[in-house]
């Protein structure tokens, strides 16, 4: 099977077409903060508008995370999150009807089986899979394994790429093309350089035809209100996991789904640009 056959992959491209809003993406660890709270809060951010849900892979070395994800990270794998829950959990997660895509360091992806990976979350309803840290040398073998499993491979480009690094990850991703708001970790409060944002998507875009979703640095709905225009999907993880952590149990749940529902009125609101989508070359 393709990507081009994988229903998934198809519900994915809906998700980020250029003509519609600003696609919102809600990250959250597979097992986090329970199995069970864990997979009714994916249903609930489905609910309140979250039309990507990114499932993470917690590791033990989440080297581009912050405090917020990698408490969350540490509290899945104390509770025994082993990569079959995260198989488990993009199944359940893809029958709310949203796209499911994953996130994993490479670690994890290599210690489990790079075909395996693919195969299992092709298996269970996964779009693709986003590795951030995938070393250049293994990009061939992902790309093959994914391929055959018929799943997209979205691709993070760090802000200081390389015009040769950025051409090379145009020609890898299928999905999206990830774009970081700030060179910084997950959970980044700091200021937003909004014209340096401008200028990078139009640097993706023009070595990608693929989608640009943003993420990292964009803590607010005012924030994704103001990035919504130049990307076609934002996504959050840091908002989301904060008050799942201060607020354990149903009070937490709630502010979580709150500020899904935030984002997602936000996103609905943000004025796109007049051609935030130029040609691709080569």
């Amino acid at each position: 099977m393709n990507d081009a056959q994988n229903p998934a992959v198809t519900r994915l491209a809906r998700a980020l077409r250029p003509e519609a809003a600003p696609a919102l993406g809600v990250f959250l660890p597979a097992g986090f903060p329970n199995w069970t709270a864990g997979i009714d809060l994916l249903h609930s951010f489905a609910r309140q508008g979250a039309g990507v849900l990114e499932v993470g892979v917690p590791t033990t070395s989440p080297v581009l995370d912050g405090p917020a994800i990698s408490a969350a990270y540490e509290q899945a794998l104390r509770q025994g999150v082993r990569m079959t829950h995260v198989m488990g959990t993009v199944r359940h997660a893809a029958e709310s009807g949203s796209s499911v895509v994953v996130m994993s360091y490479w670690s994890s992806v290599s210690a489990y089986g790079v075909q395996r990976f693919a195969e299992g979350l092709a298996a269970a309803g996964a779009a693709g899979a986003m590795i951030p840290d995938l070393p250049p040398a293994l990009m061939a073998p992902w790309l093959a394994a994914a391929r055959t499993a018929g799943i997209s491979t979205p691709q993070f480009v760090p802000r200081d790429v390389s015009e040769s690094a950025l051409a090379r990850l145009g020609a890898a991703a299928s999905g999206w093309m990830y774009a970081p708001a700030v060179a910084a970790a997950t959970g980044y409060q700091g200021a937003l350089d909004l014209a340096g944002m401008q200028h990078f998507t139009r640097r993706l875009r023009a070595r990608s035809h693929h989608p640009v979703v943003a993420g990292i640095g964009i803590s607010t709905p005012a924030r994704a209100r103001a990035i919504g225009p130049l990307v076609d999907g934002v996504v959050i993880g840091s908002p989301i996991v904060r008050p799942l952590l201060e607020q354990p149990g149903k009070l937490g749940h709630a502010q979580a789904t709150a500020r899904v529902r935030q984002f997602t009125e936000a996103l609905r609101d943000a004025a796109p640009l007049l051609n935030p989508h130029p040609t691709a070359s080569a």
